[in-house]
Order: structure tokens, then C-alpha cells, then sequence
């Protein structure tokens, strides 16, 4: 039982800390909003998995790739704007982190992992952003 408070401590302590990120990241425009939004999934899946919570670390990751890179159409941008092989290469890295988590390998490995995610992230979004690639035109019914 009183692990289980541990964890809602550490939980609520992270969202504390990542709440900076979370008001800046909405503050920026085009793609490098969409990759903060990413990386921050990407971050909370990080801290929680050490914490110890590996059902939140792959809630989060799931999130990160189905609620933000897929939803907010990024993954189709890439795929247009930066071809099928790069962003095919970008996708596995979501599931390879999934993978890590559920595995419960070593903590430096998911985080070499995350890192990866978080560098391509931005890296892409900048570069979606440089080509002029608008959020809305991979909006379905517009």
C-alpha cells in the first residue's frame, strides 16, 4: 500500500516538473508544437518506467504515437515531406521503446531509446516547419 502512494507522489511530482514544458510547448507554432507534445509523452514514459510504473511508461508511449504523432497527421507529413523509409525508420523507434518497457530491460537502454524519439521529434518537426508544410493540409474533411 504505501508503495502505491510512493508512485502517485512520484507521478504527481513529474507532472510538476514537466508542467514548464507542457505551457511552452503549447506556445509553439507548426510542427515543433506538435514534436514538444510528442516529447512530452515521451518524457513522462521515461520517468515513470523509473519509477517503476511500466503500465503508465507504455499508456504514455502508446500516447505519444496514437494520440499526438499519428493524430495530429505528423506522421503523414514526414511521410510526404521526408519519405516512407525515414518516417517507417522514426515509427519503429515508438515501438521499440514500447517493446524495452515491456520487456523491463536496463533503464539506460529505454532512455537511449527516449532520446533517440525526442531527437528525431525535433529534428523532423524543424524540418517540416523549413519546407512549409502547413498542420492542416493532412486534415481529412476540411
Amino acid at each position: 500500500m504505501r508503495q502505491r502512494g510512493g508512485m502517485k507522489n512520484a507521478f504527481l511530482s513529474l507532472w510538476i516538473l514537466l508542467l514548464p514544458a507542457i505551457v511552452w510547448a503549447d506556445q509553439l507554432p507548426g510542427w515543433s508544437g506538435v514534436a514538444e507534445e510528442v516529447v512530452r509523452y515521451i518524457d513522462v514514459a521515461e520517468q515513470s518506467y523509473l519509477a517503476g510504473d511500466v503500465k503508465q511508461a507504455k499508456r504514455s508511449v502508446v500516447s505519444a504515437y496514437f494520440g499526438v504523432f499519428e493524430e495530429r497527421k505528423m506522421e503523414a507529413a514526414m511521410r510526404m515531406e521526408l519519405g516512407a523509409r525515414h518516417t517507417y525508420q522514426v515509427e519503429r523507434q515508438f515501438g521499440d521503446l514500447r517493446k524495452t518497457i515491456q520487456k523491463g530491460l536496463d533503464s539506460p537502454e529505454v532512455s537511449a531509446i527516449a532520446d533517440s524519439i525526442r531527437v528525431a521529434m525535433r529534428r523532423d518537426a524543424a524540418l517540416l516547419d523549413q519546407a512549409g508544410i502547413p498542420l492542416e493540409v493532412f486534415r481529412v474533411n476540411q
